[in-house]
């Protein structure tokens, strides 16, 4: 669902060619023709036995009505008599069985996110419609979630993983800045990327997309379906570009919604070595747009609304550079508010804002991202805090250097105990280019910075360490002739921005984009009932949007 969530984790310790008109029967001949010349075929000369899903239902409370299952893949689909993964599934079984069309199959992103988790929060998500003519099923990915195995893992316990942060990353600054701020950090990451690699080298090799997609093909054969119906959103959106170009002629129908543009991700536009990946594909840009765009929306409406708001977009803006001025000279010491790092300084409120605007109203029993009316009170609280009076004779944050300081993670049991630290890098950091040196990290930060402002992006993919790479990946070509795919960007996106979605579009084969004008991190995660009907259009009845399309959320941000 949301690129980079795992890296927004660290940040807590510390403070993602049209060509339409083929008839199918032609594309799948012009097909054959050109995976032949790819540089990555799609074609494999191993047979992996299709698993066996025993359908039950799921034990968790937050997942009643869903049913679960857990298929068994090869580790390595080059020599799939060895070592597995057990993936854990889950189903939403179509409501209307007499009417079902077949599996919509959903990635929600990360990388790594768990479709077991996030299915049953966004759910509500999906049409009306398509959930009465699909079963919809998600599932952890490889080395990932809590309820597959084996996972990426970076240490034996929560124990070791607190004493490594304590000992790497304290004192380091929420986002750093300075040349020597930037070595510190870099040295620090280099340092979790090696201890990551050292637990379990061959599993690191095959979390690729590429393996990601072999294993949706054998999920697609596992259900019965000879052609997969696909959805994804954020990083899920480049599994299914991967899925696309890999298996062509095994598509019916794919949304890619809040879409990572594939040639950034890949490395195929010629600056990988000078951008990291998330660069490329314009995060910095889309988070600082949509902050500055919040502020505008929290000044469209009163403090009963949005209580950050000062009456006025332009008064609002000012409000908040003023916060992150003072933040910055005298941070406060503490605000509760979960997913803040205290004390509070102005970066440690930049990487809040950043990783907080991803959806517009919380997901039911989800809490893992607030709403913007919940960021709008958490800001107002954090500036009461910041302007109210100081008993005579009291020192500043500063001056003890507090503002450094950052809370520890809270403990879980051994038992329990899932680390997540590694899991995003496994993928990006396996095939995905990224500048190879501590210098190239510090000046492709200070790029960032110089075109949108201070922001958490340069170091979502901060890869030095990490010397595993992918084993077979696919990184291109992206436009192989396949099916119309729909596309679909919001505006204000803060992960991947709207200028992605568009990139997405023009590089697939046949891509349409249909444009949201609107806010948050994918537009099932911040419904429209317009983009809704087209979607809905397209998945049941292969109906696309005319050119141009756009369509409006159901309501504003701030909207009672």
């Amino acid at each position: 669902m949301v690129i980079a969530s795992h890296f927004f984790k660290l940040i807590a310790f510390l403070c993602l060619r049209r060509q339409g008109g083929l008839q199918v029967a032609a594309a799948v001949a012009i097909t054959s023709l050109l995976t032949s010349l790819s540089p990555v075929s799609a074609a494999e000369p191993v047979v992996a036995r299709t698993p066996v899903l025993d359908w039950k239902p799921c034990t968790k409370p937050a997942q009643k009505g869903f049913q679960c299952a857990i298929a068994r893949v090869p580790m390595n689909y080059f020599r799939p008599t060895g070592r597995t993964f057990r993936l854990a599934l889950i189903k939403y079984p179509a409501r209307d069985p007499a009417r079902r069309i077949g599996t919509l199959f959903w990635n929600p992103g990360g990388p790594s996110d768990a479709g077991t988790e996030y299915l049953p929060a966004a759910i509500h998500g999906f049409p009306h419609r398509v959930r009465r003519r699909f079963d919809i099923v998600s599932w952890d990915p490889r080395g990932m979630g809590g309820s597959t195995r084996p996972v990426v893992q970076c240490f034996d316990s929560q124990a070791q993983e607190e004493a490594f942060v304590d000992a790497w990353f304290s004192g380091l600054a929420a986002i750093p800045v300075s040349l020597p701020e930037l070595a510190r950090f870099s040295d620090a990451r280099t340092r979790l990327n090696r201890k990551c690699v050292r637990r379990d080298r061959e599993l690191l090799a095959h979390v690729s997309t590429a393996d990601n997609a072999r294993d949706l093909d054998l999920l697609r054969q596992a259900v019965g379906e000879e052609k997969v119906t696909y959805y994804g959103t954020s990083y899920g959106t480049f599994l299914g570009a991967t899925y696309l170009n890999m298996f062509p002629d095994r598509v019916r129908a794919a949304v890619l919604d809040g879409a990572v543009a594939p040639r950034a991700w890949a490395g195929n536009d010629g600056d990988a070595a000078i951008l990291s990946t998330f660069l490329r594909i314009g995060s910095d840009f889309g988070s600082m747009a949509t902050i500055n765009e919040f502020m505008n929306q929290c000044g469209l409406v009163d403090k009963a609304s949005c209580a950050f708001s000062a009456g006025s977009p332009t008064a609002t803006q000012r409000k908040w550079a003023r916060l992150i001025r003072q933040l910055k000279t005298q941070p406060v010491m503490t605000v509760p508010i979960q997913g803040l790092s205290q004390p509070v300084d102005d970066r440690s409120l930049l990487a809040y804002a950043s990783s907080s605007l991803y959806i517009l109203r919380p997901l039911p029993g989800f809490g893992r991202f607030p709403g913007w009316v919940a960021v709008g009170n958490n800001l107002q609280q954090v500036w009461e805090e910041a302007f109210k009076p100081k008993p005579a004779g009291a020192g500043s944050v500063s001056d003890t250097g507090a503002a450094d300081v950052v809370t520890s993670v809270q403990p879980v049991s051994a038992r329990t105990y899932v680390t997540s630290l590694g899991r995003q890098a496994s993928v990006v950091c396996g095939e995905s280019p990224n500048p190879a040196t501590k210098a190239g990290y510090a000046n492709q930060a200070l790029m960032s910075y110089q075109r949108t402002g201070i922001n958490v992006w340069p170091f979502a993919a901060l890869c030095s360490g990490w010397s595993v790479k992918a084993s077979n990946p696919y990184l291109g070509p992206w436009n192989l002739p396949t099916v119309p795919v729909l596309v679909i960007g919001n505006t204000f996106d803060p992960a991947t921005p709207y200028s992605s979605s568009q990139r997405m579009a023009n590089e697939l084969w046949d891509g349409h984009l249909l444009t949201v004008d609107g806010f948050g991190h994918s537009e099932l995660l911040n419904p429209s009932r317009c983009a809704q009907r087209y979607v809905s259009s397209y998945l049941i009845d292969g109906t696309l949007p005319p050119a141009g399309a756009r369509c409006n959320q159901d309501s504003g941000p701030f909207s009672k």
